[in-house]
């Protein structure tokens, strides 16, 4: 058996980069088609708001792919993604398209900025920037995916817990940071966190994940205490 200092190097090769979004705290760009918190929402000619029970959904989180330090290689071809979600209810338990809803576009040519709905806000706008980081380290359950953590779970190290950095913010890349319990890491692309200055929270200080699938295909899940 390794000892619990192999056992953390091992590990430590295993650490992924990330881009790690910082929220507002600047002049928010006169070019709306750039990265935001919230933000108006684009799309094509003859495009709308996704809808879920008759009302509009609004944009949680826009991104201008070319601007992520670290771009996951499951947005190849992507050059700008909108998350949209609904007014009512969490989407839990929900498939793609249903109460939430992702697009993805690979041009930002003919793109325009969506007219304000009539509906109420839900989250404060704000502009982000991204933060690369080399260090992004998975929680305890998928640690055990990558690395057999056997040495320290024996001997009850808990620098696993202290000397690592988890960012559980809006991210894209790295390691889905999680609350309750491991998240499947084939495919994960980014998380959403529960974000004060845009006054959004998912439940009680939630965090949601999103994986793409090779086809393409979306999944959503969310964790909270």
């Amino acid at each position: 058996m390794k000892s619990i200092e192999e056992t953390y190097i091992e590990l430590e090769k295993h650490l992924r980069e990330a881009s790690v979004a910082e929220i507002g705290g600047f002049r928010p760009p006169e070019d709306k088609l750039t990265s935001w918190f919230g933000g108006p929402g684009f799309g094509l000619d003859g495009e709308t708001l996704p809808t879920y029970n008759g009302g509009d959904m609004f944009c949680l989180l826009q991104v201008k792919v070319s601007e992520l330090p670290v771009i996951p290689p499951e947005l190849e071809g992507t050059e700008f993604l909108i998350v949209f979600t609904n007014r009512e209810e969490f989407p839990f338990d929900k498939k793609h398209g249903d109460g939430w809803e992702i697009r993805e576009y690979s041009s930002l040519e003919e793109l325009k900025m969506f007219p304000k709905s009539s509906e109420k806000e839900v989250v404060k706008a704000f502009p982000i920037r991204w933060k690369k980081v080399m260090d992004d380290s998975p929680d305890w359950e998928n640690s055990w995916d990558l690395v057999d953590m056997t040495p320290i779970n024996e001997a009850d190290d808990e620098r696993f817990f202290y000397e690592y950095n988890r960012y559980s913010g809006t991210k894209f890349g790295g390691f889905p940071n999680c609350i309750q319990h491991g998240h499947d890491l084939e495919g994960f692309v980014f998380q959403i966190g529960s974000e004060e200055k845009p006054n959004w929270m998912w439940a009680d200080n939630g965090i949601a994940y999103f994986n793409k699938t090779d086809a393409g295909e979306w999944a959503f899940n969310c964790q909270f205490y």
